[in-house]
């Protein structure tokens, strides 16, 4: 469904959970990667995206303080990996909780250049422990005097993204760079065509025929396609920003209004739905004058937001499975069941 463009409609919704593996890394990767300072139980920040795209949140919450219901109501996980603290048994069981949940995954490297662990030995300890076929498309390049990032090598392109001056500006790489990484990107390309192409593509490249590098990054879109990016000093944040762009919602409840059974995306009024101890996942427009409240079994209780995006909201008194709406309202909320 298309986001409607009448004002009184909501807008799709998505709702991404990036998972940390301590709050002192949850920190850097905010303000390194997202240029975004978080703070509280729940961090969650509206993410821009362009126009026609989905609203995007994105939450963000170390890995053993995040309930399972929370990650089953959630659209994608970004699964940060520190080189400076590896990877822990929390973070495993997030990632095998999603994997069974058949969840779009992305992992987010930090301290790739700082940490014990550098990019490809990061690379490595994915593949082996979370995901077997684990891409890589972009490699990231070091400053030449300091250990900063600035900028990634893409692949799939041959281009150089340059960050170092806080935008990213695309320009074809060197001849050199594409014989250092010629067969990793022949190991892209393999990969990438079994795992993303249309079957008319994919039988073109078995009988040896060129794949067209636009067909590739078409196939790169693909939700099922995971990943691994950089994310130290700004140099990951766009590519980060152009897959959030390609996600859209799988977890629409329905909505009970008078008898009259709807789905959410077309509801006309703020409400939504508990997903875990003090958070909700929210759809409709923010009303500055509206006042909120939870449906508790038999009670209704005003709640008071203490954060909130379109698509999130944290307040005390929200339970798993609570319906959450404009005061004076008949909406309840039912979660769907897979």
């Amino acid at each position: 469904m298309l986001p409607s463009a009448a004002p009184q409609m909501p807008q799709a919704e998505v709702l991404i959970v990036v998972a940390v593996p301590s709050s002192t890394t949850g920190t850097y990767a905010s303000m390194n990667s997202l240029g975004r300072h978080l703070v509280g139980s729940y961090p969650l920040f509206q993410s821009p995206t362009p126009a026609g795209r989905a609203n995007i949140s994105i939450l963000c919450q170390e890995s053993a303080e995040l309930e399972h219901s929370v990650l089953e109501a959630a659209d994608a996980l970004v699964l940060i990996l520190d080189g400076q603290l590896g990877l822990d048994p929390h973070s495993i069981a997030l990632w095998t909780h999603a994997v069974d949940l058949s969840l779009p995954r992305h992992i987010g490297a930090v301290h790739v250049a700082t940490g014990r662990a550098d990019f490809d030995e990061l690379i490595a300890v994915a593949t082996r422990v979370l995901e077997p076929d684990l891409m890589v498309r972009y490699l990231p390049i070091d400053a030449e005097e300091t250990d900063a990032l600035v900028g990634q090598y893409d692949l799939l392109t041959a281009d150089i993204h340059d960050c170092s001056s806080g935008v990213p500006v695309i320009r074809h790489g060197d001849p050199e760079h594409v014989s250092l990484t010629a067969d990793r990107r022949d190991d892209l390309f393999e990969e990438l065509a079994h795992a993303g192409l249309t079957d008319g593509s994919l039988e073109t490249h078995l009988q040896g025929m060129p794949v067209s590098i636009p067909a590739l990054i078409e196939a790169w879109t693909d939700q099922h396609i995971v990943s691994i990016t950089a994310l130290d000093d700004q140099a990951g944040a766009h590519i980060m920003q152009e897959w959030f762009a390609h996600l859209s919602s799988r977890w629409v409840p329905a909505v009970n209004k008078a008898q009259d059974f709807t789905s959410i995306d077309l509801a006309t009024d703020r409400v939504g739905i508990g997903i875990g101890q003090g958070l909700a996942r929210m759809w409709g427009q923010i009303l500055s004058n509206s006042h909120l409240e939870v449906v508790a079994e038999d009670a209704v209780v005003s709640i008071v937001p203490t954060a909130q995006t379109s698509g999130c909201l944290v307040a005390e008194g929200v339970e798993l499975d609570q319906t959450v709406r404009v005061h004076g309202r008949a909406d309840l909320v039912s979660a769907p069941r897979f």
